[in-house]
């Protein structure tokens, strides 16, 4: 197989851009970003000026960088020093970046510090110059969107108004005539493509459209620059000439555009909710990814006002943060926000929501007479069987939705074919017994992108997102998605392994990415009330994804961890008891408050001092008791059953399957009160002396 066919083939990729000059240019103002983008060898400059007491302070450079993804990607120098290429070795890598991996990690925006050559900045005039050493077959570049001077106590040299941002609201086309704009948009649906700027790289079948929004909104959403996308029409064998006019039809799409490259799609933060539903994709901004998990707990409460120290919580903040603990947090039948509450993972950037090989290049044919390419649009799939053309594709679905009044009830359950057409398509080209390797895997995790791609441009395009209650009915969310592709396109759905074969060749990276789209799920679709049985979420399952990430980055989350598990608890229709096995109270079906004293999971809360986690498990425990004595046991233990077993049938016995009585001695010994212990004890009595009666095993 040739290499071509594990790179990536979308188009217009955030952080692979490329800069249009290469001189220094002194200005009055600094403009940011710096976007150092292009062929290999590609240089952007700035000016800067010190003064005598300033050139003899600095000791490092502080950089944010977009899209620095390998070793050596990219160099720094400064005046005639020479040049530092930036790698692991070379840099040090800010936290939460570096607790995932660094350059070469999981985050596509790291915070680096560079120590700079003795006597490397002079007084007067200096200058700084950011170079694209070579690209890997993926990448076109990085952008630097912030840099500046740090003295040895880490003070930043250059004020902030010697910076100025470069704003979207002032671009324009390239060419603004409708002849270009029409040429453009020719060019994105038809134009023939290179894999790559690598020498003797081949054409692909996939055009623009296909591994992007068919009508190219993402770009225009997210603010792609001109520059940016005749860098990359470069990369795919186009002229200057054709990537302007393709920028300039993007320019004139009349869309919203409120987000940027490097900001990840629905970033979680404060005040994310009172923006336009138009605005959501866009997320919260880097701003709003915490350094710390523990530095989200005042948010969980809806205390953002009281701030933790940066060194970890004193007794101060536990006296402020301790009463403020309560189990209205943690309530079943409640209905937590995960979209306010800061989180300190970055979210995948829209880079890697985008295909690295478009599935007809990676399966060819039997993709292209796939069900599952026809399910998207049957007009873009080759003609297949009969039984394929007769049925409408959810693009053809959702415009005959399009109007306010019209019945979109069968949109839900069109979402869950193509999701199931997509596993059968997999699962007949990956078995049981596949050997993976660096170029299946590529191809495997790239088809679940597409499909997550293509359902964000649908969501977007046919306004899905604020119709909440038209498609999942009166429990759902205002804001929300209709279906659990994000959390399809985890790589551990299809059993992608860790390792060097994994997503990003590193186990790391590999259960970094399974983690983000599992949150993504969670904040976008953690079921509105409505599961049944395990779907649309095996929460018991995801749960445990946050020991297998733990596992690799030795990082606890507590406060993440806790809004996944009090929204595995909502999962339930307030409405319905044990009694409806499949979609009422069942605690025996999902996470219980074990998780916060179990020698398992112990090591998560220990970012928290001891009388938090007392207040943690006390409410918790509280919440999941007085939820689940709302219904006699008799309910849950009726006298004729053939109901399955009642006790965990998963790895994570200490966490789910409803014995939390277990558990009694744990919770007296972090403090839990006597009374609620004596309560817990006495339900555990009764439901076992009924279940050994009843001849439950």
């Amino acid at each position: 197989m040739h290499r071509w066919q594990g790179l990536l083939v979308g188009i217009f990729l955030a952080g692979v851009t490329i800069p249009i000059a290469v001189a220094d240019t002194p200005t009055d103002r600094l403009l940011l970003p710096i976007e150092v983008l292009g062929a290999d060898g590609t240089v952007e400059s700035r000016r800067f000026t010190l003064q005598p007491g300033q050139a003899e302070s600095v000791k490092s450079l502080w950089l944010q960088v977009h899209g620095v993804r390998y070793a050596e990607q990219a160099s720094v120098q400064v005046n005639t020093s020479r040049w530092i290429p930036l790698d692991n070795n070379t840099v040090t890598v800010a936290a939460p970046g570096s607790t995932f991996g660094g350059i070469g990690g999981g985050f596509a925006t790291l915070v680096l510090t560079l120590r700079l050559p003795t006597d490397a900045v002079l007084a007067g005039s200096n200058a700084i110059r950011f170079r694209f050493n070579h690209t890997d077959g993926l990448a076109s570049g990085y952008r630097v969107l912030a840099w500046n001077l740090l003295t040895a106590d880490g003070s930043k040299v250059l004020p902030p108004s010697d910076f100025a941002e470069d704003v979207p609201e002032s671009w324009t086309p390239p060419r603004a005539d409708p002849a270009s704009i029409n040429a453009g948009r020719e060019l994105w649906l038809t134009a023939s493509l290179l894999a790559s700027s690598l020498p003797n790289s081949p054409r692909i079948q996939a055009r623009c459209a296909d591994c992007h929004a068919h009508d190219g909104r993402d770009l225009k959403y997210f603010n792609f620059s001109n520059a940016s996308i005749v860098a990359r029409s470069h990369f795919h064998g186009l002229t200057t000439l054709q990537g302007e006019q393709i920028a300039s039809y993007i320019r004139s799409l009349p869309l919203p555009s409120p987000g940027r490259p490097w900001n990840p799609p629905y970033q979680p933060g404060p005040g994310l909710d009172k923006q336009p539903i138009s605005n959501w994709a866009a997320g919260a901004g880097l701003t709003w990814v915490l350094d710390r998990d523990a530095d989200a707990l005042p948010y969980l409460l809806s205390k953002p006002g009281i701030h933790l120290t940066s060194g970890g919580m004193i007794s101060s903040d536990v006296h402020q943060l301790a009463p403020q603990i309560t189990p209205d947090i943690f309530r079943p039948d409640g209905n937590l926000n995960p979209r306010k509450i800061p989180i300190a993972l970055q979210l995948p950037d829209w880079s890697q929501w985008l295909p690295r090989i478009h599935p007809k290049d990676a399966w060819g044919s039997d993709f292209t007479r796939s069900e599952f390419a026809a399910m998207y649009d049957r007009g873009a799939s080759e003609e297949g069987e009969a039984s394929h053309r007769s049925k409408s594709s959810l693009r053809e679905l959702l415009a005959a939705a399009r109007a306010p009044d019209s019945d979109i009830h069968y949109v839900v359950p069109a979402f869950t074919r193509w999701s199931r057409s997509r596993r059968s398509f997999l699962g007949r080209l990956v078995k049981t017994k596949t050997v993976w390797s660096a170029e299946l895997t590529n191809k495997v995790y790239s088809t679940q992108l597409w499909q997550l791609m293509k359902t964000w441009e649908m969501t977007q395009e046919f306004s899905l997102e604020g119709r909440g209650l038209d498609l999942l009915g009166r429990a759902a969310e205002s804001r929300t998605w209709c279906n659990t592709i994000l959390a399809d396109t985890a790589p551990s759905a299809t059993h992608i392994p860790n390792g060097p074969n994994g997503v990003g060749g590193s186990a790391l990276t590999n259960e970094y990415l399974s983690a983000t789209w599992y949150e993504l799920q969670i904040i976008l679709n953690s079921g509105n009330h409505q599961h049944r049985d395990r779907v649309p979420l095996d929460w018991i399952y995801l749960i445990g994804q946050f020991r297998d990430l733990y596992l690799q980055s030795q990082n606890p989350e507590p406060v993440r961890l806790l809004v996944a598990v009090t929204k595995a608890l909502q999962s339930t229709d307030p409405h319905l008891g044990p009694d409806d096995y499949s979609q009422g109270w069942r605690p025996d079906q999902s996470i219980d408050p074990r998780i916060m004293v179990s020698p398992n999971w112990v090591s998560f809360f220990k970012p928290f001092p001891v009388e938090i986690r007392r207040a943690l498990a006390e409410s918790l425990l509280t919440a999941w008791m007085d939820k689940t004595q709302q219904y006699p046991i008799t309910k849950y233990l009726p006298i004729l059953s053939l109901r399955p077993d009642y006790s965990s049938r998963y790895a994570y016995s200490d966490i789910s399957g409803g014995k939390v009585w277990q558990a009694t001695e744990q919770f007296h010994a972090i403090g839990v009160s006597d009374d609620l212990v004596e309560r817990l004890q006495n339900w555990g009595l009764a439901y076992t002396d009924r279940a050994a009666r009843l001849q439950y095993h």
